[in-house]
Order: structure tokens, then sequence, then C-alpha cells
């Protein structure tokens, strides 16, 4: 009997092994605002033993700069590089196009935007040069946090400093069509910017309040504009040939399926700030903001720094549940 035992725990250990062994080894380079024991490998590290019953062993490994995980995907030291879409749609234009201002307006529109593109039927547009967007991770309703509650409304960013981060070429457009000053930063300094004041302005979620410190900036004349400009997220880009070619559907319905527990994250993230930051914008102001919103796809779209592709699809989800929109009874 104690010889059976034995026996079945040899084979039990080489097997393990020989699994272990058969296991293709990945790297993703992940940017994370906290570094090893931050959100962003929390929750992706939670992903390891599903990618090992897809045969994949899958090491993340922590970067404070999301430039340098981009540029290690860029390099091929990285087999994905999880980043934000604002540096990701120099990889895939589609799925940069998935944070355009105004394009993704609710809970509701974002869960449609995420299975929509988690669909088979997808995968063509999910790549783009020999790379494949392989999830998309919302952190939240991007919002502006001011450090003056006067700025209640886009007509008053005029002269006004914004941070743009990584040189993005939507914040951009936003400030020159708003008449704000831009101000170049990046995600590892952008906060000191607005903590100690040299920019009055800057676009960020909720989870952003406590992760950066932002009340520090905010002070006790600051404010968050309640105005939802779009869904910030957070892209995990994979170099194609790396992986088996179902790879990128498996991890685009992993998020879907983890969403319920992503938007229960930023729900309790935006709860938590205090009430008397939030400054209150009339219905009247939100509705000039969609002109503005269209500019600025419109804008972008022209310049093929968004995927009109993408833009369309937002396009249809919008219009689908709200058909009385100006946009979709006079689409331009």
């Amino acid at each position: 009997m104690i010889l059976k035992i034995s026996t079945f725990l040899l084979l039990l250990t080489i097997n393990s092994a020989a699994f272990s062994m058969e296991l293709d080894k990945k790297v993703a380079c992940t940017w994370d605002p906290v570094g090893k024991n931050g959100p962003v490998i929390s929750f992706f590290s939670e992903l390891i033993p599903k990618a090992m019953s897809w045969g994949l062993d899958l090491k993340f490994v922590p970067y404070e700069d999301e430039n340098a995980a981009a540029e290690g995907l860029a390099s091929g030291k990285c087999d994905i590089a999880i980043v934000t879409a604002i540096l990701s749609r120099d990889f895939v234009p589609f799925a940069g196009t998935l944070d355009a201002i105004g394009g993704i307006t609710s809970e509701k529109k974002l869960k449609e935007a995420l299975a929509a593109i988690s669909s088979p039927k997808a995968n063509s547009i999910m790549s783009h040069d020999g790379y494949e967007m392989v999830a998309s991770l919302p952190v939240g309703s991007m919002f502006a946090f001011v450090n003056d509650r006067k700025i209640s409304g886009i007509d008053k960013f005029k002269g006004k400093r914004i941070a743009i981060l990584n040189d993005d070429i939507q914040t951009k457009t936003f400030a020159e069509l708003s008449g704000a000053h831009p101000i170049s930063t990046t995600l590892s300094n952008f906060h000191h910017y607005f903590n100690d004041g040299t920019v009055d302005i800057v676009l960020m979620p909720a989870l952003a309040y406590n992760t950066f410190e932002l009340y520090r900036g905010l002070g006790d004349r600051g404010g968050i504009l309640d105005i939802r400009l779009f869904y910030g997220m957070i892209q995990a880009i994979s170099r194609k040939s790396a992986f088996p070619d179902d790879f990128g559907t498996k991890m685009r319905r992993y998020i879907v399926g983890r969403l319920s527990n992503i938007i229960h994250l930023i729900k309790e993230a935006e709860s938590t700030i205090p009430h008397k930051y939030w400054i209150k914008t009339s219905q009247e102001t939100k509705e000039e903001l969609e002109y503005f919103y269209k500019d600025i796809r419109l804008t972008l779209k022209a310049k093929n720094k968004f995927s009109p592709k993408a833009l369309s699809m937002l396009w249809k989800i919008r219009c689908h549940s709200s058909p009385q929109r100006e946009e979709c009874v006079m689409p331009k």
C-alpha cells in the first residue's frame, strides 16, 4: 500500500513538473503607479492561474513609468505592455480610440463596448502592424480636477494651465479648443504639478484622488466637475506572433467576466471623494459640451489620430440607447 502511494506521488510530481515545463513563458511589462504592490499588478496577477490553463506562464513586471513599459514592447523585451490608452493607440489605433472624449458616456454603454470587442468577430480590428489589443481595463470616468472652483465649466478653461500626459494628442486638442495652456507632464509627475499649483487642471478618474493624493492640489478652493468626460482605459497590447491565435479573445472575455468587480471599485472610489469637492454643472452646459466633444473627435479623426471604425462603433452604441441625441438624428 505504501509503495502504491509513493508511486502515485512520484507520478504526480513528474506530471506537475512536465506541465510546468510545457508552459510558454511570457513577460508582461506592466505600468503601475504604485509599483509591484500596486492595483494594476494586483488585478492582472489574478490572471496567472487562468493563463496557466491556457498553457502560458505570465510574468508581470512592474514599471512606474509607462513609457518604459511601451518601449519594452516596441524593442521586443516584453511580450505584452500594459499601459494607458494614451500610449496604446501608437500600437493599435482602434484600441486607443476607445477613450475618445464623449465616446463612452455611461456604465451601460461601457459594458456594450467591451462586450462588442470581446466577440470573435472583432478580432481583425483588434490588431495592427503585428500588435493586438488583448485587454481593455476601464479605470472609471475621467473628470476635470481644478484647483479653483471658479473653473466651473469648459468655458472657464481659457488661459488656465492643463496637464498633458505623455504628449496625449486628445488632451492637447482639448486644450487648444478650450483656450487652455498645455503643460507637458507624465504619469510619474503630473500629480506633483497639480499639487504644487504648477497646473490648474488635470483630467483623472476618481481612483486617482487617493492614489496620487490629488486632494492636496484641490485644497480648500478646488473641486471636481461632475461631467463624465470619457472612460479612461488601461490596455494590454501584445506582440501578436508571441501568442496563440485565440489568446486575445480569451483575454478580452476575461475582462468582461471581471467587469462587475471593476465597476464596484470605480463606484467605491467615486463615493469616497468628499461631497464638498463635486462641482455641479447644469444640463444646458452638459448639452453644450456635446458639441465640444464632437469637435475634438472629428478633429482627431481628420488628423488620422482616431480610428474611424472605433468612432463608428461608439456612435452606434450611444445612438442605440439614446436615438434622440442630436448626433444620432443629424449625424455628421
